[in-house]
């Protein structure tokens, strides 16, 4: 099935038009967990709202967060953005319209909730005309801070915010206790409460643009891999692989974020290919930061029976399950289907049906909820299939000593009566 993928200027100026956030499944959630806000600090939230990616977490890991989104549910459609001046200025406003914004001047937290002064950010020297960037950049600043004053302290910004919003006395999700910090010195009297799991709840269920960016990053995922499966030749190293589904990958506007080589996702791997072997290729790689997910069978030469068979097995439990797949199903029928289906053809072999939710990570969906476990432990839930969630199913072979391994997997969106795969068809062997 082929289908229309966006041009990557179109997605990027989705991106800057709004957030890839699907809004009514964020109202839903919001409902169901009686949120009136969350406070996102985790980068891939503030992602999610607001279509941007904090610069500062990819280039200091650990620091703690200085940009922040907003979301409330009185005003879904008009999703906040907190973050520092500076970094309004120099990394959010690229190509970007107004959006509601309290800035604020110093990154730390205090009793003095109120507002500077506006001093000169990287002012005009006039030497020579402004760029249109430089314009631009100007423009976006001005009006967020002719709308109000940046505040002195990021923790007066986020309050300021939440007042504004009417959620201040309410109840209040977020993703970081840095914000539950924030709410407690400022004496928030209502409820507080950790909500990454409603934000990964929102996730499951993919927005119109979302779903644009997944095909996008799913196409160019299956073209890597299938490029990287033509260098397949006995005796090169798992290593040469893992290099070149990186540059195949940034060839394509991806960027790679794992490959798995017979069962090994390190690109360490010392190992070589050896003529007869069969082996599965399992690509993750993003656009933008959501993710495709592909996995083919590979055969050098002349694969064993026992080999053979395994990847025939593979193929026909990922056919079974994708012609079942519908709303309504449940993880664990997916599960059911696939092992039932290699029974009814006489399979003798062990596949691992693992379904996923895909978006934001190659495993984007929430966990029940970790107090419920001694120690804090994440597990899965049983997860219910609905339309506009793009999920995996991954079909690896468990057995050894077969002759080599054997995998087969496609990205499909749920629709209102079954389901589509996202990206083009390809079959379940390459044989090179």
């Amino acid at each position: 099935m082929s289908h229309h993928v966006a041009s990557d200027d179109a997605l990027l100026d989705g991106l800057n038009a709004a957030g890839p956030i699907n809004l009514s499944e964020a109202f839903a959630v919001m409902e169901r967990w009686d949120l009136d806000a969350i406070v996102c600090a985790q980068p891939v939230n503030v992602f999610h709202a607001l279509g941007h990616w904090p610069q500062i977490a990819r280039t200091r890991i650990g620091q703690p967060a200085g940009t922040f989104a907003i979301l409330s549910r009185r005003h879904m459609e008009k999703p906040v953005l907190v973050t520092s001046r500076f970094l309004h200025f120099y990394t959010y406003a690229d190509g970007r319209g107004p959006v509601e914004a309290f800035l604020y001047d110093d990154l730390s937290d205090g009793d003095d909730l109120g507002q500077n002064g506006d001093f000169p950010l990287c002012p005009d020297r006039g030497f020579a005309p402004l760029s249109a960037m430089e314009l631009h950049r100007f423009a976006i600043s001005a009006a967020a801070l002719r709308h109000r004053a940046a505040y002195r302290h990021a923790g007066g910004a986020l309050v300021a915010a939440l007042r504004e919003m009417g959620a201040w006395g309410g109840r209040i999700g977020w993703d970081d206790r840095l914000i539950a910090g924030v709410l407690a010195r400022h004496g928030h009297e209502g409820a507080s409460i950790a909500a990454d799991n409603a934000m990964r709840e929102i996730r499951l269920i993919k927005s119109p643009l979302e779903i644009a960016l997944m095909r996008r990053a799913a196409r160019a995922n299956v073209e890597a891999l299938q490029a990287v499966a033509q260098g397949v030749r006995a005796g090169a190293s798992y290593r040469d692989l893992h290099a070149l589904f990186r540059a195949e990958t940034a060839a394509r506007g991806n960027a790679g974020v794992f490959l798995n080589v017979d069962r090994s996702s390190s690109e360490a791997s010392p190992h070589r290919i050896a003529d007869g072997q069969a082996l599965f290729l399992d690509a993750v790689s993003h656009f933008q930061n959501y993710h495709g997910d592909f996995a083919r069978t590979v055969f050098v030469g002349e694969p064993t029976r026992s080999a053979a068979r395994a990847a025939d097995a593979a193929a026909f439990g990922w056919q079974a399950v994708r012609e079942a797949l519908r709303p309504g199903l449940r993880f664990s029928d997916i599960v059911r289907i696939g092992q039932d289906a290699l029974k009814r053809g006489g399979f003798d072999v062990q596949v691992g049906f693992g379904p996923h939710s895909c978006g934001l990570a190659h495993t984007d969906e929430p966990g029940e909820d970790a107090n419920d476990f001694q120690g804090g432990f994440w597990r899965k839930p049983d997860i219910e299939l609905r339309p506009g969630m793009v999920i995996s199913v991954d079909c690896p072979v468990l057995d050894s000593g077969l002759g080599g391994s054997a995998h087969c997997e496609d990205l499909v969106l749920i629709t209102a009566d079954g389901c589509e795969t996202i990206h083009s068809s390809s079959p379940a062997v390459i044989v090179v």
